[in-house]
Order: C-alpha cells, then structure tokens, then sequence
C-alpha cells in the first residue's frame, strides 16, 4: 500500500510538471483532448487556498462498473419489491402491473421512477431504498435497451458518462478546499458580459452544467475568476450528510451586492449566480480518500425572488460532466425527489444512499430567506467569518486566513459594496433581542447552528410558522427568541416543554429516553414520526453535532436544584452537566451507516383523477346518499364571502389601523363591563366562513394554500407513506386544455358537484387514519374562530377526520355553549373564539334550523341537524378554495399578521 501512494504522489507530481512547463514557457492556458473527454490546463497557483476545509477531489476517471442481467431476474425483483401491493388484481395506490412482458413494457417507466425518487416502498428503510433505487436503474436500462426478453441487458446504477465533459486539472483537484483550490490575485478579475445576458434572458436552465458559466466544470478558482466568478463559505454552514461544499457567487458585469448599513442585510441584484457544489467521500481500492462530485445546484436570482430559476445538475460517476437532473413529479412537474446510490468504498464494494431534495423542499426552505431574495447562506452574518470558538464557531475546527479575509477579498473584487470592511457587518453575539443576553457559550453555540439550518423555516417568513401559525414567535434568526430562552414554554399543545428542566427531569436518564422530555431533544435525535418531524427538515443523514449542541445546551441551563448553591457550586453544576451531555452523546448518537429517505410527492395525476376512485357510488347509492338530498344554493355561495367581525386583531408595535365606526351590532364580546371597547374598532378582525373552515380545519394539512404543504403532510408521509392532496392544482385545477377538474363532479352528482365529494372525503371518503398523537401535534384551532374540543375522547365521538371539527363546533352553537369556554360536552377547545358564534350560528344553520327536537338531543333529528350543519362547513371551504386559493389569490391573513397586512396594503383580514 505505502508503494501505491507513492505511486499515486509520482503520478501526480509528473502532472504538475507536465502541465506547469507550458505555463512556464509563456502559454497562459493549454487542453489536452481525448476521444471523449477534455483534460483542463489550469493556470499557475502562487497562492493556495488557505482554509480548514480541504476536499481532495477525484479527477482521474473510473470506468463504469456494470453488470449484466435478463428479463427474467428483473421481473422476479419486481414483483419481489412490488407484487404484494400492486400485481394485478390488487391496486394499492392507484397503481398496478402485470407481471410479463407486455405488461411491465406499460408500466416499467412509472415504475422506475418511482423507485429512483424513493417513493417505492413507502416508509422505506435505508436497505430498502437502496434495493428499490437499484430496481429503477435495472427498469430503466431494460427499457432504453429495447426492452429484450432473452437476451442479456446492461446495467449501470451510478450516475453514467455523458458524452464529452471536462477532467479537472491535478493541481486543482489536490489543492481544492471549500474556497476553491487558489486565492484569486488583482490580474486574475475579470467578467462575462455575454454570459449574464444569456442568463438574463432564460426561462429554465439549461441542459448542462458547462453552459451555465464559463470554465465552471473546471473548478478552476483563477478561472473562474476571469469570468467574474468567486468562491465563498458561510460561518454557520448547512448540514447535509457530511457532504464538502463549493460555493461560488457570480453577480452581473456592472453590478455588486450591496450592503444596507440601516437594515444590516445585502441587496442582490438580479440575474446573480449562485452555486453549490457537493462531495462525497470515496475511499478507493487502496485506501486513499477523494472526495467525488455528485451534484450542484444553482439559482439565478430575479427581482421578484418567485421568478429565481434554481435547479440541481447530477455529475457522473467520473466526475467529467453534470446534467440537469429532470426526474418528473406525479403531475410531470420537473424536478422531484431522488435518490442515488453511490460506491462509498470501491474496494470493499459499499454503497451509500444520497438523496437529491425535489423542488418543494427547495421552496419549503429558501421562501424563509433572510431579505426574501431566496438565497440562503449568504447574509453578513455568514459572510462574516469568525476565528474558532468565536461568535458560536465551532472551537475544535481551525479557521484559517483566507477563510477569515473573504469579505475583504469580495469588496475587492467589487462583489460587495456599501461597506469598507468585515469590521462594518454584524456578529452573532451583538444580534439578540432587547433585554436578552445569550447566557452563555452553548447558547451561542447553539443559536449560530440555527441560523444555518434552522432559521430559514422559523421566522415569521418560513415555511414552519406559514405552516402552523400557532409558532409564530418561535423565530430562530439572529436576535430571535433563544438568546435567554423561556425554559417555562410548552409546545402550543401544552404536552411538552421544549426545554423541559423541572425538577425531578434526570438529564443523563432524559438524554437517553426512548422518548425525551425535551422536545427540542426529541426534534434532533428521533426520525420524523406522526408527532414531530426531525430536525432540521428536509435534510438527508443525522449530525451528531447539532445533538451534541442541544444537549449541551440543555445541560447548561439552569435548574431549580441550582438556586440552593453558592455561585462556584452552580458553575461547577453547570459544567458538569454540559460534560455529562457531551458524553451521552458520544455513546449514544452514531451517524447511520445509510441514509433513510422518504419521498415527498403532493401533486396529483395528469389528467387528474379523483382521490377517492369509488367516489360515484358511495355518494349516489352507498353511505354517503344523504348528500344528494342536499341543495347548494346561492345563499351558500353568498355566505361563504360574507365578513363577519368574530376578534380582534393580536395588535403589533409595527401594524397601524385607521380609525373606524362601532360595528352594527356592537357585540358582548367586544366591550369591556363599562361598554368599553376592548380594543379600537379599527382593529376589528373581520374573516369568512369560508376561510374559517378552510384554514382552521384543511389547511392542518393540507397547507394555508391548499397546495399540500404543510408540516402535517410531511408527518403523515412519514407515518405512513399517506399523501395529502393538492387541492388547488388537482381538486380544483384545470387541465391542459383549460377544462375544469370540477366538471366530472358536477356532471355526476349535478351543480357544485365538487362540494359534495368534498363533504364525502372529509367524512370519511378519505381513508387515512388520524391518531390521536397526530392530532394533538399537528391539530390547530386558536388562529382562527373555530371552538371545539382538543380532547381524544370527544375526537372519538365526532370524528378525527377532517370536518369532525365542524360537526363538533356547531354542536356547541346547538346549545349555546359555542365561545363561552365553559363546554363540558365536547370540551372547549378554544376558548378565545368568542366572537365567532354569530358566524358559526349562520353557517351551521344555514336550510338546518335549530328545533326542540335537536336542542333536545333527540336521536333521528338531531342526528340529521349535525349532518346537515357539517355539510354547510364542508361547503363554506369548497367556495373559498374555489373561489379564492384556486384563482391564485393569497390566503386570508390571520388575526396575528396584521404585520402582513401593512406590508401588502390590504384592506380586509
């Protein structure tokens, strides 16, 4: 072994002297073609990159590695993975196959691409994602070889060669770290005129990496510099399975990134580049380790941050070329999740799954950027870098002169302007709300690995609070709400604490519970489940690090133990408990030996069809018949608009209202004993029955846009492989040709058909089960004026599913207990609902007037009454999807964002 690395250090020396001697005699830039690839001549590098990040790269191509197979052993492996759920006759899913020739020639594609984005088996393992990603490429090979029936087929699952490509220089490659492989001099600068008009006027990428910037396959860092292309790395970086990254900005000929002193954030001119390259370790058949390139992903930013165009380039197994990776969505959208398997060990054969985020979790994350330009990473406080151990830094990881100069380096370029020096921008420790001070350096610590992967989902921005309102002010920037964290919140459910540290809480027992009492713990060590996803979202493997910060952490506030010890006693307490933490979490967090994936797809069929296929008979003669005796008039649709005042606005420093009128009634609720207002008439919130129901009751699931994002949808993927519909897109969509997806509906089961296939899944048409645990997490009432019970005993009585909530609240307005809080029959569940009884009382009586017999509670009429008040909810949110969410207007703002409401100008809720 010790004479094949010297081999390997002979080899790459006669490299270095082979192509330095042209450089030397006078030639600036030299390729070497082969056949198929170019070998790149890189420029003289006098000054290496100094930075702790070193990435070795593997530059010298591998041949594929294959195999050979026949039809037969690919059908067994189908029906192997698949039969049990999908062989004909059964049809889990929506899907089935037959299992021979013909039959998997029709259904192989579908098939493949489903097993390469991990979706196949749901709730897969590691092992399983691997066998089925590997089942995928087998497909896909079958099929693009003419799918032979006896004759033997090839096979190559990793990423295979592209026609042509580049092979990056061996300096290059031995020298590159995270800020590339050489610190651009002065004569190195230069711009792409051409290339940013190019970029300017596109739509969507283009097909291949090479053509997005000149010399970017080459990674060549003097290069492309004369491109105006540079190299940078944040101080709080993201993690991603221990990949090493290259990032690399590009702004336009003529423009820079500037520096607003006043708001302390960078205004990025449109048509900026920004890309991110990631590796993999390989240990090779002689024990050297190199690192390979697996994808980059890019986004060009635009002046509405909604028209970036962003994407991911997928590299061979040689590392020579990269395309654009364009595995489809069900609806045959671009861009979905995948998974790949790479050989992580070439000479003990192991593989290691790599996934490939789709585009939803691209939106999930970076819509939460910082100053809502979309770009994640590059803000001053991660441009700023920071000595180790300072400003929350890692103290066990160097950080070396180059990497502490870059801002510096950048205004030179000419990419940052509006500042003199890193000294002009923010640093982690002097950014925290007024009052507050981190408490020590594991708060620090901690909050700088939120800012990197935390922060873009919670603050008022991201996806995790448009998601559930319900943790708004759980923000995670800089200056947010864990500088001197209140150890007293609970989770909005009032189940956990999210740092639970009572009396009585053992730390060493809590850290290694099945279940811990920290919620914050819990989010970072267990896999995402119905209750919790882990943290941080839509990101493949498991730091150890973030465990071992929180932990600490943990282990560093205060308890009540503590206010009996003299000051020397408490710190040693502390210190102890942050040692004990650290060593719980050496023993018990190991990095997976693979990577466990679950797909996320929420888009439905083109051309859609109905989630529900029995649908026509339960409604026309099976268990949902009522609801053909049902009328939807006018009045419904009428209603369903209506505004009615039921709070008032959560009234902010930043939120101004005009002076208003007293409303026509002026309702109990709304004055003090005095007859006072409570609050200016001005701040009356007003909302809809429509968008009552929707965001109270659909949108826990099926997201505030009814487009099924939302966190619950990703528990429930995660659960049980259920997938929540997009509603705005599928239900109430239109096709290629403009037709409503409504029509069928209507056409079977007459006019605004599609309210009552809405009414049949969500009593019951849906068969996903919710229990309680999920309900109780991912269940919210209290933003919207919605008073029914959080209890399981009363979810068992009027149904967990869906409009259940609706049932039970106008049970309430039955007899008069609908936000009062005093309900002992359901429970009140959201006492602070007070004004939406007059709502609640329409809508729920709405053709359904309240007789003796159903305040009575007699049987048959009272039955009928809940059934019919159900309905009209059910209604109320098919008009405002309908007519609201599917015409691509905003939702309806909740009473806590009136902040939003100043910055869009609206009028009304």
């Amino acid at each position: 072994m010790p004479l094949e690395r010297n081999w390997h250090a002979r080899c790459r020396a006669l490299w270095l002297v082979l192509f330095t001697l042209p450089l030397a005699m006078g030639c600036s830039s030299k390729e070497e073609k082969s056949p198929e690839v170019r070998v790149e001549v890189g420029s003289t590098c006098y000054a290496p990159a100094r930075s702790s990040e070193r990435i070795p790269l593997r530059y010298t191509a591998r041949p594929s590695t294959g195999r050979k197979e026949v039809f037969s052993t690919l059908k067994a492996r189908v029906d192997e993975q698949c039969a049990q759920c999908h062989r004909a006759p059964e049809t889990r899913g929506g899907f089935q196959y037959v299992s021979d020739l013909a039959g998997l020639k029709e259904t192989a594609a579908r098939m493949a691409a489903l097993a390469t984005q991990g979706a196949m088996p749901p709730v897969a393992t590691a092992e399983q994602t691997r066998d089925a990603a590997d089942l995928g490429c087998a497909l896909n090979a079958w099929l693009a070889q003419g799918s032979p029936e006896t004759e033997a087929f090839d096979v190559t699952c990793e990423q295979e060669e592209a026609a042509g490509g580049t092979q990056v220089y061996a300096p290059v490659a031995d020298g590159m770290t995270d800020l590339g492989h050489c610190i651009p001099g002065e004569e190195h600068l230069g711009r792409d005129a051409e290339k940013d008009a190019y970029f300017a006027g596109l739509t969507e990428l283009p097909r291949s990496l090479a053509e997005t910037d000149t010399d970017i396959t080459t990674f060549d860092t003097l290069k492309l510099a004369r491109h105006g292309t540079f190299a940078f790395a944040p101080t709080y970086p993201l993690f991603s399975d221990h990949a090493k990254k290259l990032r690399l900005v590009h702004v336009p000929a003529g423009k820079s990134i500037e520096y607003d002193a006043t708001t302390k954030r960078f205004k990025i001119p449109p048509n900026t580049r920004f890309y991110k390259t990631f590796f993999k370790a390989v240990t090779d058949r002689n024990g050297r380790v190199e690192y390979r390139r697996i994808e980059t992903r890019l986004i060009v930013t635009r002046e509405r941050w909604q028209d970036s165009l962003f994407g991911t380039y997928l590299w061979n197994d040689q590392g020579t070329a990269a395309e654009l990776h364009d595995l489809r969505y069900r609806d045959g959208s671009s861009f979905s999740d995948r998974v790949l398997v790479y050989t992580a060990h070439e000479g003990r054969g192991e593989t290691r799954n790599y996934a490939i985020p789709g585009r939803h979790r691209c939106v999930n994350c970076h819509t939460g950027s910082e100053a809502q330009n979309f770009i994640l990473g590059f803000t001053p406080l991660e441009l700023n870098r920071r000595a180790k151990g300072e400003g929350g830094v890692d103290p066990t990881v160097d950080v070396l002169e180059d990497e502490l100069s870059q801002v510096d380096r950048l205004i030179r370029y000419g990419v940052l302007t509006g500042l003199r020096s890193a000294a002009d921008l923010p640093k982690l420790e002097d950014v925290k709300p007024k009052g507050k001070e981190y408490r020590n350096v594991h708060e620090l610590a901690l909050q700088g690995y939120f800012i990197g992967n935390c922060a873009q989902c919670h603050n008022p921005n991201g996806f995790a609070v448009q998601s559930n309102p319900s943790i708004a002010d759980l923000d995670f920037s800089a200056g947010g709400v864990l500088p001197g964290f209140d150890t007293g919140r609970m989770e909005s459910n009032k189940q956990k604490y999210y740092a639970d540290v009572r009396a009585g809480v053992d730390l060493e027992k809590d850290l290694r519970a099945t279940s811990p009492a920290s919620t914050f713990y819990q989010r970072v060590t267990q896999d995402a489940h119905e209750v919790y996803i882990r943290m941080p979202a839509n990101v493949p493997g498991r730091d150890c690090r973030l465990v071992s910060l929180v932990a600490k952490w943990l282990g560093s506030l205060e308890r009540p133990v503590d206010e009996t010890m003299f000051p020397s006693e408490r710190e040693a307490a502390r210190n102890y408990r942050v040692k004990l933490a650290d060593t719980v979490v050496r023993e018990t967090c190991k990095d997976p030996k693979d990577v466990r994936w679950v797909s996320e797809d929420f888009t439905d069929r083109v051309p859609y069809e109905p989630r529900n296929r029995d649908w026509r008979l339960a409604i026309q003669e099976g268990s949902h018949q009522y609801l053909m005796q049902y009328a939807i008039t006018e009045r419904h649709a009428q209603l369903a608009a209506k505004l009615f005042p039921t709070s008032f606005w959560v009234a902010r420093p930043e939120c101004a209202f005009e002076e208003a009128p007293p409303p026509e009634p002026v309702e109990s609720w709304m004055v003090d004993d005095l007859g006072i207002p409570r609050q200016p008439w001005g701040e009356l919130y007003y909302t809809t029955p429509g968008a009552t129901v929707f965001q109270g009751i659909c949108s826990n699931c099926h997201g505030r846009t009814a487009d099924g994002q939302s966190g619950a949808a990703k528990a429930l993927v995660a659960r049980s492989g259920a997938r929540v519909a997009n509603l705005t897109a599928g239900f109430a969509g239109r096709g290629a040709g403009g037709e409503s997806h409504l029509k069928p509906f209507e056409d079977a089961l007459g006019p605004h058909g599609g309210a009552k296939y809405l009414v049949f899944m969500g009593t019951g048409g849906t068969k996903v089960e919710f229990g309680d645990a999920f309900m109780q997490a991912w269940v919210k009432y209290g933003e919207v004026d919605i008073d029914f019970s959080g209890d399981a005993v009363d979810w068992g009585r009027w149904g967990a599913n869906m409009l259940g909530a609706a049932r039970g609240a106008c049970d309430l307005v039955r007899v008069g207990k609908f936000g009062t809080g005093t309900s002992s029959e359901p429970k009140s569940g959201n006492p602070r609902a007070l004004g939406g009884a007059t709502m609640w009382k329409e809508l729920c009586t709405l053709d359904n007037p309240i007789t003796d017999a159903v305040r009575s509670g007699a049987s048959v009429a009272y039955e009928a009454w809940l059934r019919r008040a159900e309905f009209n909810a059910g209604v109320m949110a098919y008009f405002y999807l309908r007519d609201h969410l599917a015409q691509g207007k905003p939702p309806v703002l909740l009473r806590s964002e009136c902040n939003k409401r100043q910055a869009t100008g609206t009028a009304g809720p």
